[in-house]
């Protein structure tokens, strides 16, 4: 059964169609609930960032099913270090970071009890670059290397592996709210010129299911940009 948070945002639905192809899935939303029925997708409504609701998503889970996180959920509220505000700094911290913790400890629970788990966070180049405006978003995304190598070494001997993906500019999500100017800038920066595709994170994500070995790792797919 495959976990995947942040499900009504622009990359996370596009992925629950996907990734219903490998697995059934339960779709985690916080306050939108996607419109839209996918064959093999579950959606259900959990704050990842509230224990309480977390602990109440658990239980909805069965402890026999082999489970694979994937992390989707992001917010992002860019202004420079000295007018961003305490409020939507916790709020970028508790949703990227924060909410990957506390779900993680329950679920590797039950990764542990059937000795066998995936989990797969999803970082950006953007997060890793620094860019200018982004100190509260490069640092709860970056703060998911950490994590995500703890889990790694935790967990291996139950069969429990932890990798992150490091995305670029894809066909979806927040690129679409760009501008024309804006979205050919980020294109002619790509050596083939071309975004990626959602079937190219699918790709990915159905290669970790399979592998033991690949673990701890950062997995880049950003078309060769950075």
């Amino acid at each position: 059964m495959i976990i995947l948070t942040g499900v009504s945002g622009g990359i996370g639905l596009p992925l629950a169609k996907q990734a219903s192809k490998i697995d059934k899935v339960i779709g985690i939303y916080n306050k939108n609930k996607p419109k839209i029925k996918i064959k093999n997708v579950t959606f259900l409504q959990c704050d990842i960032s509230n224990e309480k609701q977390i602990a109440k998503l658990d239980k909805y889970i069965n402890s026999k099913d082999k489970l694979v996180l994937i992390s989707a959920a992001a917010v992002k509220f860019d202004n420079l270090l000295i007018n961003q505000t305490m409020g939507d700094w916790k709020k970028m911290i508790d949703t990227n970071l924060g909410s990957n913790f506390l779900i993680c400890k329950y679920l590797i629970k039950k990764m542990i009890f059937s000795k066998w788990g995936r989990i797969i966070f999803f970082s950006s180049t953007g997060a890793k670059r620094g860019d200018v405006g982004t100190s509260g978003y490069s640092a709860s995304k970056t703060g998911l290397y950490g994590l995500s190598k703890v889990i790694s070494k935790e967990y291996a001997q139950y069969n429990v592996t932890s990798n992150i993906f490091e995305l670029g500019a894809f066909e979806a999500g927040m690129y679409k709210k760009l501008d024309k100017k804006e979205k050919m800038k980020i294109i002619n920066k790509l050596p083939n010129k071309k975004l990626g595709t959602i079937n190219e994170i699918a790709l990915a994500i159905k290669f970790l299911i399979k592998s033991n070995f690949i673990n701890g790792s950062i997995i880049k797919i950003d078309g060769g940009a950075d």
